[in-house]
């Protein structure tokens, strides 16, 4: 936990040290996604999977951006009482293809470190194992094209995108269309 914590606040370390030391820093943004995942289940209510990211981003040129992002979802179900919370601690960087467009085409990596733990209920799809409760780390991370959507002052976006990782998401495939809302300021 030790080598977590010092290695989550070298990288935010280096993120203030590029921020004050670099002419070229062009914008800065907060994005923020919270909603439920919109499925089957949702509409049977057999589960409620809300869904959340916090991200901040540091534009240093036209086309690269990078920062922090926490994300992660929580599962409930309504039938034994089974829940899985999953947290994502990492970052992020973006490659953007048309920086001066109000549609703009992107690519994205994400490395992060996933805590996940589970609680009264089957968790073979998520940790290979059968236990009642019990928890797990490990890192990954996806890579994702996407679009952002800019309204006409360019302070407002909206980033459409496709994950794909090596593990499961919230869907438990390993791939999932994502959204998010930004402020640029």
């Amino acid at each position: 936990m030790k080598i977590i914590g010092r290695t989550i606040l070298y990288v935010f370390l280096s993120c203030y040290s590029l921020i004050s030391s670099s002419q070229s820093v062009s914008s800065h943004s907060i994005g923020l996604q919270l909603n439920p995942y919109v499925d089957e289940f949702l509409f049977t209510s057999t589960f409620i999977k809300p869904v959340y990211a916090f991200r901040y981003s540091l534009g240093i040129k036209d086309h690269i951006s990078f920062g922090p992002e926490l994300s992660g979802y929580y599962v409930k179900a309504h039938v034994n009482d089974y829940t899985i919370s999953n947290l994502n601690v990492g970052g992020f960087f973006r490659y953007s293809f048309l920086p001066v467009s109000r549609v703009n085409p992107f690519i994205e990596v994400s490395p992060y470190y996933t805590f996940q733990s589970w609680k009264n209920g089957p968790t073979e799809s998520f940790t290979g194992i059968l236990e009642p409760s019990g928890s797990s780390s490990y890192l990954s991370g996806y890579i994702a094209p996407g679009i952002s959507l800019y309204s006409k002052s360019k302070k407002i976006s909206l980033d459409l995108f496709y994950k794909f990782s090596n593990n499961t998401f919230v869907n438990g495939k390993h791939s999932v269309l994502s959204y998010r809302l930004n402020y640029k300021f």
